[in-house]
């Protein structure tokens, strides 16, 4: 059955109707969700597990049936609760894929070869949407439908209760393209003005479902979008001014294991008790190309981490069902509803995979703090103890099922909380404490056991050209033999790779790490030489030898420690790539291994005698 389309502007609510309770969440220091690692200092009996939503029974809420709505595929919904008019507020994608849904634009545009809309809906309760016949743009000759904008792909749009200019009260962000930002402001959500271009953003941001807000923090604007480097990656940005942008770099990523066969396509942030949490669409391109949701978390919005890396928040539903192939989470704060977090997302039958596909919105909710928690083993209990907190309002634990706690006193008026969870149970926070020490500790061991050395080195030599070793964009043998010769189009470095060393380095090698060397020579003298570890084909380490070529063949090396932390292999000289993963996850996944000049090389070819990886012993100084 179509939606009607309401051409007043006017919500009347019907009289005698009772409308459920919404409350836009206020993220508070004394509300500590139980999934942040600083909280719980130890745990026996209990696992952490994501929250299980409840889909409403009358989904899809809003059907994508319009004629102007040719295709509203990945949907990314913004929706806001306006408590000021006491009305929920949507504004989700559509995408114009046919020619002929094209030609019906007034002044027919695109951008990537398809036509873009915003569309806006409302709602007094949340179920029943209406979408206003705006009279603002028209589609085959008609302005009755509700399109508030248009040529603004992957559009986020928030309110922004701080703004003191009543103009800007409603803000979008979009891309138009790869390191194209755009944004819009609007006094209502209706009408929008276009804003100056935004700067400081890369080439490889953007094309995915942007999201921004104020931050409560730190009052200022955050954007997280999409980072493109051979596959999606999530990244961020921060501003002052809406305007000049600053860009952090990759924030989240898919896991080693995962590889490219899932991957993130996009975080919707919004902070929630004293931390931020993250809707993250992940892309199984493995998987029939279908899109679920998991959950993400940052304690400060730069260190994200994924809650349950494969166990998504909203799993895809049957084949064939409204949500069965992609599932796209909303942008906007979190809204409370009778005791519930409210959960907006698209749904889609259709997997992700070209333009003509469309999503409907959905709703589903979650229990108070119920995002994730942690859950009592194997049917039995089990409990958990905190780390010293500060006491800051009346106690209490939120959760579901059979569940206690108790506190104990502790130096300087902090106490900590030792919670039981009986079978069946789940524990989600804690109210009226605040964390005494906010750092949060790096997942990975702070030492390493150092083993003996198993392999003393491999060494490759070019006396004949490897299949396991290559040039980019060639390699051929030297005249008198005994090396190669790497050469490359003018204009680019050429490069030696290979993945004949590929493997487990601490267990192949042994000992306390490894010397990466090679013999080489450059037509110039001048040249530095760069070593590249990736963590198999994915992501790399690199460094540069501070010794530089001469005029004839000479060796050249860098050392890699095992045993070394993120922070002490950059100390030693290398440096993490914008997508690597960590050091010792790098080293236990060797794969390619790259040698190239740098530096002040300018030339197309280099000469390559030998490449060896050496293991050396713990007495090494």
């Amino acid at each position: 059955m179509k939606t009607p389309l309401i051409a007043s502007c006017a919500l009347v609510a019907l009289a005698g109707t009772l409308l459920a309770e919404s409350t836009l969440h206020r993220p508070a220091p004394n509300h500590l969700l139980l999934l942040d690692r600083r909280v719980v200092a130890s745990a026996s009996g209990v696992e952490l597990v994501v929250g299980r939503p409840q889909r409403d029974d009358r989904n899809p809420l809003l059907p994508s049936d319009g004629p102007w709505e040719n295709a509203t595929n990945n949907y990314y919904p913004n929706v806001a609760w306006d408590a000021s008019e006491r009305r929920w507020k949507l504004w989700y994608k559509d995408v114009l894929a046919d020619a002929d849904a094209i030609a019906k634009m007034d002044t027919p545009s695109t951008v990537h070869n398809v036509g873009w809309y915003l569309l806006y809906a409302r709602s007094a309760d949340g179920i029943k949407w209406e979408r206003p016949a705006l009279k603002l743009h028209r589609f085959d000759g008609n302005s009755d439908n509700n399109i508030v904008a248009r040529d603004c792909p992957n559009a986020g749009v928030f309110l922004d209760e701080a703004e003191t200019e009543p103009s800007r009260r409603y803000k979008m962000v979009y891309d138009v393209g790869l390191g194209k930002p755009r944004v819009r402001f609007s006094a209502d959500g209706i009408h929008w003005s276009e804003g100056p271009e935004p700067i400081g953003f890369k080439a490889t941001q953007g094309d995915t479902h942007n999201n921004a807000f104020r931050d409560p923090k730190t009052g200022k604007f955050l954007w997280f979008t999409k980072t493109y480097l051979g596959e999606r990656l999530v990244s961020r940005l921060e501003s002052d001014d809406f305007i000049n942008w600053r860009a952090g770099g990759v924030v989240l990523r898919s896991t080693l294991a995962e590889g490219r066969t899932s991957q993130t396509y996009a975080l919707t942030v919004f902070p929630y008790a004293n931390v931020y949490l993250g809707y993250l669409m992940m892309y199984h391109v493995a998987d029939g190309r279908k899109v679920d949701c998991e959950l993400a978390w940052s304690p400060d919005s730069v260190h994200w981490e994924r809650v349950s890396p494969g166990r998504p928040l909203l799993a895809n539903g049957p084949a064939g069902s409204y949500d069965g192939g992609c599932i796209y989470a909303q942008a906007g704060p979190a809204v409370i509803e009778e005791g519930r977090n409210v959960l907006y997302y698209g749904g889609s039958p259709t997997v992700h995979l070209g333009w003509k596909r469309s999503g409907a919105l959905c709703r589903a909710t979650l229990p108070e703090d119920g995002f994730a928690g942690y859950r009592a083993k194997d049917g039995g209990g089990g409990q958990l103890v905190t780390a010293w907190l500060r006491p800051s309002g009346k106690v209490r634990v939120t959760g579901e099922g059979d569940y206690s706690f108790t506190e104990e006193a502790g130096a300087s008026g902090m106490v900590r909380l030792r919670v039981r969870v009986k079978a069946g149970a789940v524990v989600y926070a804690i109210h009226g404490l605040e964390l005494a020490d906010e750092t949060l500790q790096a997942e990975e061991v702070a030492h390493f056991e150092l083993g003996p050395v198993r392999t003393g080195s491999v060494r490759l030599g070019f006396e004949s050209l490897l299949e396991q070793w290559k040039g980019a964009d060639l390699m051929e043998a030297t005249l008198g033999g005994g090396a190669v010769t790497v050469t490359r189009k003018p204009g680019l470095r050429p490069f030696a790779f290979g993945t004949i060393f590929a493997g487990d380095w601490t267990q192949h090698f042994g000992g306390k790490g490894v010397r990466l060397s090679a013999r080489l020579r450059t037509p110039k003298p001048g040249a530095t030489v760069r070593f590249e570890i990736f963590a198999k084909d994915v992501s790399q380490w690199y460094r540069e030898t501070p010794e530089r070529s001469g005029g004839d063949f000479a060796n050249f090396s860098v050392d890699a420690d095992f045993g070394w932390t993120d922070a002490e292999a950059r100390a030693a000289g290398w440096v993490r790539s914008e997508q690597a993963f960590g050091w010792r996850e790098t080293l236990q996944n060797a794969g390619r291994v790259v040698v190239m000049p740098s530096g002040e090389f300018k030339e197309d070819r280099f000469d390559l005698s030998e490449v060896c990886v050496e293991a050396v012993g713990a007495d090494r100084k």
